[in-house]
């Protein structure tokens, strides 16, 4: 058993990414979701869709829902602490990755106005980082021997891509 200490990224968006659509099982098209501020609501129990995608290799992002989750969860500077004690990591097992994550402070929940998100309301921005999202992923992808993965991230206040982690997709 382990505890990962981590400076907690203030998110912006947070994001999840399965570098072959798991869906269609196409290997040169990625599936990504991707939320407002941390990513506990959209691996969580928290209502509402995320913003979903798919771009396949060479391509552009093409947007398969919008938003509809008005939650967003704010963070402050702070440590998070992940254990993964449930034993997820066993072969073949296509688990939910880290089983607790505990932030030092906690979050502060709010709402969004999601037709005001430049997300939503600016495709140039949004084509834009979807992109870069996705482009990302597939460097992971190549990074980890072209295995392909599931993967969790998120994008912060300076629009920096930050990766969380990343475990085999199953």
């Amino acid at each position: 058993r382990a505890v990962l200490c981590q400076e907690l990224v203030e998110a912006k968006y947070a994001f999840v990414l399965h570098t072959i659509n798991p869906f269609t099982h196409d290997k040169d098209e990625l599936y990504g979701e991707l939320v407002a501020g941390r990513g506990e609501t959209l691996v969580g129990n928290f209502p509402g869709r995320a913003l979903s995608f798919t771009m396949r290799r060479g391509g552009e992002p093409k947007i398969t829902s919008f938003p509809s989750k008005s939650v967003a969860l704010h963070t402050q500077a702070c440590l998070i602490f992940r254990s993964d004690s449930n034993g997820e990591d066993l072969e073949g097992f296509a688990g939910a990755g880290l089983f607790e994550s505990v932030c030092a402070v906690q979050d502060k929940e709010g709402f969004r106005r999601i037709h005001r998100m430049p997300i939503v309301t600016n495709r140039d921005y949004r084509q834009n980082l979807l992109k870069r999202i996705a482009e990302t992923g597939w460097a992971v992808e190549t990074a980890f021997g072209g295995a392909p993965q599931d993967i969790e991230g998120c994008v912060d206040v300076s629009e920096r891509v930050f990766i969380v982690q990343s475990r085999p997709q199953v």
